[in-house]
């Protein structure tokens, strides 16, 4: 399974909390259609600069998750529970692991704890939706 994970922007949070099927759309058209200039200056409207790399070495500092080895080329991956975080962009990440509950573990769960909104998208479309610290808001499926 690989899953992109946007830091969007809180007033576009607020404005599209409900329109879930809309952002899915949208963000399967920015993954099919990378080179689009059009799909990339509204991405960076929506998107927010995160630095997942500093984030995930907090987060291995405080013992969320066990630790990654590191590669070139943005890497980190844990060679013991087999995923891979390859950090791609400034505002997003792809997280390829074997199984919904192991992303849900490795990383959906420690995204809430951050104050940071996520949308997330599985590759095939399958599994999409909000990550945010709000309790409420919950990944769908």
């Amino acid at each position: 399974m690989q899953f992109v994970i946007y830091a969007i922007k809180q007033e576009v949070c607020e404005h599209y909390y409900y329109k879930v099927e809309l952002l899915k759309r949208f963000f399967e058209e920015c993954i099919r259609l990378p080179q689009s200039k059009l799909h990339q200056k509204q991405l960076d409207y929506i998107t927010e600069d995160f630095s997942f790399k500093e984030w995930l070495g907090d987060l291995c500092k405080g013992a969320w998750v066990t630790p990654f080895s590191q590669h070139k080329n943005g890497h980190l991956f844990n060679y013991e529970q087999n995923y891979d975080i390859i950090l791609t962009e400034k505002s997003c990440c792809l997280l390829q692991c074997d199984s919904l509950w192991q992303a849900e573990r490795v990383l959906f769960q420690p995204l809430r704890m951050c104050d940071q909104t996520f949308f997330i998208v599985e590759e095939n479309g399958e599994h999409y939706g909000w990550v945010s610290p709000l309790s409420s808001q919950r990944l769908l499926s």
